[in-house]
C-alpha cells in the first residue's frame, strides 16, 4: 500500500507540474462548421495561440478574427499559414476565425494549439526584461510585431530565422520570472528551440502593449543636511519629477528638481535661496537592484558654480516582486564623494 501511495504522489506531482509547461495539441483541437458559404473554427478547449495551414491561397480580406486578436498571416507556395494569438488566454468556446468562402474542410492540413499555464517562474538570477520589445525603444507594439511576424514560422538554416525572436519552447518557456510590477509580463527567455512558432506568439501576444515598467514619470523628494566649508550648515528639502522615455533611461528634455535651501552666507549671516538641480543622467543596475540618478547643482550664491551630485538607492523588492519605487536612497556630492542626505522616488 505505501508503493502505491508513493506512485499516486509522484503521478499527481507529475500532472501538477507538467501543467507549467506549454503544451501543443494537433487537429483534435479545434471544431470547423459550415456557415453559409463561411468555414466557422471554434475552441475545443483554452489556447495561448493557434496555428492553420490552408491547402489554398486565401485572401487576406477573406479572413475575419475578433478585433483583440493578433494575426499573422502568410502566402506559402499555394497554401496560406495563419497564427492567431491575443494578450490573455483564448477561451473554449470562443469563435477564433471565420474564413469567408471556404467549404471545403479537407482544405485544411494542419492546426496546431498551443496552451501554457500562466504561473509565477522563479527567477534564474537575471535582470528583468521586457521580451518582444526588438526595437529597444522600452515598449511592445506594432513596429516590433512586423519583424516577429515575418519571422514567424522559420527555422534554423532558414534565410528568415533571427534568434531574436526565438524567445520560448515547448520544453522550456519563457517566464514571468518577477512579481510585483512585473507580475503580468514575461521577463526572462526560455531556451530556443530553433524556430519561430506558437510559443514564442504567446510572449509576444502577452506582451504587447506593455512598457517597460521603469518608464514614465517619477517623483522625486530629498533633504540635504551637512556641514559645508563655503556656506556652514547647509539644511534643504525639495521635489521634483523626471520622465524617462526609452529602455535606455533617457531622459525627456532637460529635467529639473527645485530644493529650498538655508545655509549661511561668509558672515554667518543665515539666508534662504532655492536651487535648481538639473538631471543629467538615470541609469538601473538591475544585478544589485539599484537606481542612479546623476545631476548638476547651481550655487545657491547665483555665482554660476555648479555642483556634481549623485543620488543611489535600492529598489523596492520583497522576495522576487520588484517596484518601480526607492523608499530612501543617499545623496553625494562628488569630487570627493561624501554623503550630503537622503532621499525617495517612485513612479507616478
Amino acid at each position: 500500500m505505501k508503493t502505491f501511495r508513493s506512485f499516486v504522489f509522484v503521478l499527481l506531482m507529475a500532472i501538477l507540474l507538467s501543467g507549467c509547461y506549454i503544451k501543443l495539441y494537433e487537429e483534435n483541437g479545434l471544431e470547423t462548421r459550415l456557415d453559409g458559404n463561411d468555414m466557422v473554427f471554434i475552441l475545443k478547449s483554452e489556447a495561448g495561440a493557434i496555428e492553420l495551414l490552408i491547402d489554398e491561397t486565401i485572401d487576406f480580406s477573406a479572413l475575419l478574427v475578433p478585433d483583440d486578436y493578433l494575426k499573422i498571416v502568410k502566402h506559402i507556395d499555394e497554401s496560406t499559414l495563419i497564427a492567431l494569438a491575443r494578450g490573455s488566454t483564448i477561451n473554449q468556446g470562443e469563435e477564433i476565425l471565420r474564413i469567408e468562402g471556404l467549404t471545403e474542410k479537407s482544405l485544411i492540413t494542419s492546426i496546431k494549439i498551443w496552451n501554457i499555464c500562466d504561473t509565477y517562474h522563479e527567477s534564474n538570477g537575471t535582470e528583468p526584461e521586457l521580451l518582444g520589445d526588438f526595437t529597444g525603444d522600452g515598449q511592445v507594439e506594432g513596429f516590433d510585431f512586423i519583424p516577429f511576424a515575418q519571422s514567424y514560422g522559420n527555422a534554423v538554416g532558414s534565410p528568415g530565422y533571427d534568434s531574436i525572436y526565438d524567445m520560448s519552447s515547448l520544453e522550456n518557456p519563457a517566464g514571468k520570472a518577477f512579481s510585483g510590477i512585473w507580475a503580468k509580463i514575461y521577463s526572462q527567455e526560455g531556451v530556443p528551440d530553433g524556430k519561430i512558432d506558437g510559443p514564442d506568439f504567446i510572449v509576444f501576444a502577452n506582451n504587447y502593449g506593455f512598457a517597460n515598467p521603469y518608464l514614465g514619470t517619477w517623483t522625486f523628494t530629498g533633504a540635504i543636511d551637512y556641514e559645508s566649508s563655503s556656506f556652514g550648515q547647509v539644511d534643504a528639502t525639495g521635489e521634483g519629477t523626471a520622465t524617462i522615455q526609452s529602455s535606455n533611461f533617457n531622459l525627456v528634455g532637460n529635467v529639473t528638481m527645485y530644493f529650498e535651501a538655508d545655509y549661511e552666507d561668509e558672515s554667518g549671516n543665515p539666508l534662504h535661496s532655492e536651487m535648481t538641480t538639473t538631471i543629467n543622467n538615470v541609469s538601473f543596475d538591475f544585478d544589485n537592484l539599484i537606481m542612479t540618478i546623476d545631476a548638476t547643482v547651481e550655487d545657491p550664491t547665483g555665482s554660476g558654480s555648479t555642483y556634481d551630485v549623485r543620488l543611489r538607492g535600492a529598489l523596492r523588492t520583497v522576495g522576487d516582486a520588484l517596484y518601480a519605487e526607492v523608499p530612501s536612497g543617499d545623496i553625494y556630492l562628488l569630487n570627493p564623494e561624501r554623503k550630503v542626505g537622503t532621499w525617495s522616488g517612485s513612479k507616478q
